[in-house]
């Protein structure tokens, strides 16, 4: 299960920025919807989709089919590089991998119908995969 889109209206996107949420709103963020525990981002920074299967490949292997996992992030974002040693200019470069664009106090994760202990330790270990700073929340 690859986390990119299928369809895409552009080649080539502008790579844009990561607008920090104000500290005031980060709070509305950081709480889950679907499930009881979560893994929010603690500061701004890009997640590949590799890292995106391999959080999910790690919550599946111990919940099974008594938990539920939400993955609340996609890779939609196209990444382009120029090879090494190449001129200025002469146009953008050629496709080189997705990527997806996380703020501080976004719901990555969400899991449920899990116990305490498991639950805590299963989104620790799976936050190791990731590429920025997270924390565990708890649904209140």
């Amino acid at each position: 299960m690859k986390f990119i889109p299928k369809k895409f209206k552009y080649k080539k996107m502008q790579k844009g920025r990561i607008k920090n949420l104000l500290q005031k709103n980060v709070n509305k963020y950081k709480k889950t919807v679907f499930g009881f525990y979560g893994i929010v981002a603690l500061e701004k920074g890009e997640v590949t989709p590799n890292q995106i299967e391999s959080v999910r490949k790690v919550l599946v292997k111990e919940i099974k089919k008594f938990g539920k996992i939400w993955v609340r992030i996609y890779s939609n974002l196209i990444r382009t590089t120029k090879p090494a040693e190449v001129r200025m200019g002469k146009g953008k470069g050629s496709f080189d991998h997705w990527s997806c664009q996380i703020r501080a106090g976004q719901v990555l994760f969400e899991i449920s119908n899990v116990k305490t202990g498991l639950g805590f330790y299963l989104l620790k270990k799976a936050s190791k995969k990731l590429s920025i700073q997270t924390k565990i929340v708890r649904y209140s």
